[in-house]
């Protein structure tokens, strides 16, 4: 940055843009959470249906997640690299989020609401992904010195914990009194409220702004012959898979493991989000104790020894205190993902001195959303095994089915996610740490 540069340049403040993290996250989790409970529970769609739109789905994720990035990286405007694409992502969000929770009661009937699903799905996760990918594509950037980094994350993952509570906590709440469209209505335009401020905070650094454009073709060969880059989206592949499944077996563990209604989900997923935040503290601690490497390795394992145990309680107040464990797993890996992320990024810029944010960015959103076959697979062994269908048809031991849905599968996943994240190795000591 030159001198004069450095001397106009106005600094980010971390607090408004960690808002952008609870915007983004209180629409994303009552998707995680709900979505397929309320087209299936609720609306009948068959669970292997889901399943194989899932698949779907995922493919166009693999699709999008890349050229969104790419594109971003490309961009170029007096406003910044980012910011253009967070404003106008804002107010199409908001319309395809209401649609997808809102099916019109022409549509919910056979294979037409299998479209109707589909359709807004899909829509949806494309908006998620131009929303996210350019929002923390700017981290990197913003917060160059690592101890502001570490703390301005926290702060932001805090943010982000804040989120899972109202997304997850907060919905069956009102889901029960107000009903799944104006619950849905509710999340989006108050996230997007938070979204709007971080975007209207965001100050992109001039020299980034002015910077060399990067190609196609050398962003995608970077990108793929970059080791860090696969072993570490391989590690979060197995942690997200694992997380969405406890995200979205909540409300089965609930109603057909505990016999309760499904507003009770609400002290479940409160006993883990509500615990993870002051627990976000004592990881930014081992953070600077032991080093992001070292800390997020035993994040991994504390979290997959911290589901076992949900599969013997029975009781809601046991299953609360089991999910205040598997919380303080959560945030230790929540504290640390995006610090590794930032790692494997300034690697390839100070190799390349080129600024691929978010190509690298698209490219762990990418593998993130792939982590969607593994829990359709999961959903299709769940009816295979237990002859789980739906609401109507939920099988002959639906309470064993839940169980494996919040315990079983998530521990294998994560004792994957263990292992693999011995293979993240950086060049230097110093580096790691």
């Amino acid at each position: 940055m030159s001198i004069m540069n450095e001397l106009t340049y106005r600094k980010t403040h971390p607090f408004p843009y960690a808002l952008g993290m609870l915007g983004i996250t209180i629409p994303g989790q009552m998707i995680g959470a709900y979505l397929v409970f309320f087209y299936n529970d609720v609306l009948g769609i068959p669970l292997a249906m889901i399943s194989l739109i899932t698949v779907f789905a995922t493919i166009w994720d693999a699709i999008n997640d890349p050229l969104f990035g790419y594109l971003s990286d490309r961009t170029r405007t007096k406003i910044g690299r980012r910011k253009p694409w967070m404003l106008i992502c804002i107010p199409l969000y908001c319309i395809s989020y209401i649609f997808l929770f809102s099916p019109p009661l022409s549509v919910q009937k056979g294979y037409l609401l299998v479209v109707y699903y589909a359709v807004f799905s899909m829509l949806t996760e494309t908006l998620t992904t131009i929303s996210s990918v350019n929002y923390h594509s700017l981290f990197p950037e913003l917060f160059i010195d690592s101890r502001i980094r570490t703390r301005s994350n926290a702060l932001r993952q805090a943010f982000q914990l804040v989120g899972l509570i109202v997304g997850v906590t907060l919905a069956p709440i009102l889901i029960e009194k107000y009903g799944y469209s104006i619950t849905a209505t509710f999340m989006i335009l108050v996230g997007m409220f938070f979204y709007l401020i971080a975007a209207f905070s965001v100050h992109e650094r001039p020299e980034y702004i002015e910077s060399e454009v990067p190609k196609l073709k050398d962003s995608l060969k970077a990108v793929m012959t970059n080791k860090n880059f696969w072993t570490v989206s391989l590690t979060n592949f197995f942690y997200q898979a694992s997380l969405a499944l406890l995200l979205l077996s909540i409300p089965y563990f609930i109603k057909y493991t505990l016999g309760l209604s499904e507003a009770n989900a609400a002290y479940l997923t409160g006993a883990v989000f509500i615990t993870a935040i002051p627990a976000m503290y004592l990881w930014v601690k081992v953070i600077d104790w032991f080093g992001a490497m070292t800390a997020w390795r035993s994040s991994l394992i504390f979290l997959g020894i911290a589901v076992i145990p949900t599969f013997f309680v029975d009781t809601l107040v046991s299953s609360m205190i089991a999910g205040a464990f598997i919380g303080i797993g959560i945030a230790g890996v929540t504290a640390n993902i995006d610090l590794i992320y930032a790692k494997v990024i300034d690697a390839d810029a100070k190799a390349s001195n080129l600024r691929r944010e978010g190509i690298y960015f698209s490219g762990f959103q990418f593998i993130i959303h792939f982590s969607g076959l593994a829990k359709s697979l999961v959903l299709l062994l769940v009816t295979l095994i237990f002859g789980f269908v739906d609401g109507n048809n939920p099988g002959e031991h639906p309470d064993l089915a839940a169980r494996f849905m919040m315990s079983v599968f998530p521990a294998i996943l994560m004792a994957i996610s263990f292992i693999i994240s011995f293979f993240v190795k950086f060049k230097d000591e110093k580096e790691s740490k």
